[in-house]
């Protein structure tokens, strides 16, 4: 791994620290979250009420989404400017809960559409995994599994450059997916270590949060370190693309 992803890694735990009022709207939107879909769940008794669940949760997901994430590039300038003193900071760290709303003013439908995409790309894998399964030349099911996960992880990869190219550019969503493929594309070799860590160490932590499930003050502090594992990706995500194609 290069200095400059070290190095990056390294800066970004300082910015997660300093970041952290990031993690009050994520628990929040995951807390209701959970309650809906735990209150629904079991109650859909017919394909309309199904199709309504579906949408709702992509309602809520696309509105959330727009929202924290435009509040985490505010989050990042607001910690870069100096202050002449605490009241000042408070009063504009009190006005970071609104980017929440702004941000849903502003990227609602591109947000829409990119769930809506990346839903369709996985029924596309899901769906060319089974006929390639299927198939007469019926592979491996380890070589399928891992060519499934590798066009995941090209999905993912692409969406991590997807995700700041809408916050920081303000353009239209088509124009978004081109530039974010070229900068995917041209970034893949700086990049891609800093995500096939990102994407091994989330693997880990899966697996060890299944493993404790029946120990609930261990499984309260692993979930600690869950939701401070989500916050720093998405700031190193960010983080990496400021320092890529902003600070030029």
């Amino acid at each position: 791994m290069s200095n400059s992803v070290i190095s990056l890694l390294k800066d970004n735990f300082r910015l997660t620290n300093e970041c952290i009022i990031l993690v009050t709207p994520l628990v929040l939107f995951i807390i209701l979250f959970q309650l809906y879909v735990e209150n629904f769940q079991y109650r859909l008794s017919n394909y309309a009420n199904y199709i309504s669940y579906l949408i709702v949760l992509w309602v809520c997901l696309s509105a959330f989404f727009s929202g924290w994430f435009y509040m985490t590039k505010k989050t990042i300038s607001f910690n870069k400017k100096n202050f002449l003193s605490y009241k000042d900071r408070n009063t504009e760290l009190g006005k970071l809960f609104m980017c929440l709303f702004k941000g849903i003013g502003r990227f609602f439908l591109h947000f829409l559409f990119i769930i809506a995409l990346f839903f369709i790309f996985s029924i596309i894998c899901v769906l060319t995994t089974i006929y390639l399964y299927n198939s007469p030349l019926k592979p491996d099911y380890h070589v399928l599994s891992g060519i499934t996960e590798i066009i995941r992880f090209l999905i993912l990869y692409w969406f991590i450059y997807l995700v700041p190219e809408i916050v920081y550019s303000y353009n239209g969503i088509f124009k978004c997916i081109i530039s974010s493929l070229k900068k995917a594309y041209l970034s893949f070799r700086q990049s891609s270590l800093l995500y096939i860590f990102i994407y091994f160490i989330g693997i880990i932590l899966n697996l060890g949060i299944k493993n404790i499930l029946e120990h609930p003050f261990v499984y309260f502090i692993a979930l600690l370190f869950v939701y401070y594992f989500i916050l720093y990706t998405v700031l190193l995500i960010f983080n990496n693309y400021e320092r890529t194609f902003i600070r030029q």
